[in-house]
């Protein structure tokens, strides 16, 4: 990395890190001029987003915090996505729907994933934070998305993400909607008991694991669900 790159990302963590919302266009601004790519880009926010949902978890930080957090990626995210997009010539492969399920307000993971994903090709409806069964069901009608991608950092969501299975299966949409979920609440013994088909806690490990799905046909995706 370069330095004046270098010196950049530090700059814009250090900001980050101070909540200076005020500052972070500017800072954004200057990765840009710097050369900074998407890889560098999320090489800046990730440290900063882990920092904050530590002191969240630890009791030092609180909503608050994590409001304008979530708000700093995404002024900056929005600066970065169209270079994001220009620079990795991907050509559109495929819709997702993302949320963090009812009982969880955390999005930062979520809209790093969102960016990853949409610099990928993907076309993402992020609906938000702590969002009902009935609503992700909805979006995935009205979309016509093939993957559900649901960020957990709290266990409370464990009933949401079953209801959200139960509600795709009573509508016929299930064989046909891929679902993965993420998060520091997720392990890989989940993907069975909530009736889900992937789980990670690395959002580049989703992103291949969506793009293998998007690559599959809608009969290959019914067979597999079939035999499962």
């Amino acid at each position: 990395m370069p330095d004046s790159l270098k010196s950049a990302v530090t700059d814009f963590q250090t900001k980050f890190l101070a909540f200076d919302i005020d500052a972070i266009p500017k800072a954004t601004r200057d990765l840009l001029s710097a050369g900074c790519g998407l890889s560098d880009f999320l090489t800046a926010c990730i440290p900063c987003m882990e920092e904050i949902g530590n002191k969240f978890e630890a009791g030092e930080y609180y909503l608050p915090q994590l409001v304008v957090a979530g708000e700093m990626f995404k002024i900056a995210s929005r600066q970065v996505k169209a270079v994001a997009a220009t620079d990795s010539g991907c050509k559109y492969i495929g819709k997702i729907v993302l949320a963090t399920p009812k009982g969880d307000i955390h999005d930062l993971g979520k809209d790093i994933f969102a960016v990853l994903a949409e610099a990928s090709g993907f076309s993402v409806q992020n609906v938000g934070v702590d969002i009902e069964p009935k609503i992700l069901v909805q979006e995935i009608e009205k979309t016509g998305a093939t993957i559900l991608g649901l960020s957990c950092l709290l266990t409370t969501t464990y009933a949401s993400v079953r209801e959200t299975v139960r509600l795709l299966e009573e509508k016929g949409l299930r064989n046909s909607t891929r679902i993965v979920i993420g998060g520091g609440a997720t392990e890989k013994s989940l993907v069975e008991k909530l009736g889900v088909d992937a789980q990670t806690r690395d959002a580049y490990e989703g992103i291949g694991i969506i793009k293998s799905w998007a690559a599959q046909t809608g009969s290959d995706i019914e067979t597999k669900e079939a035999v499962a």
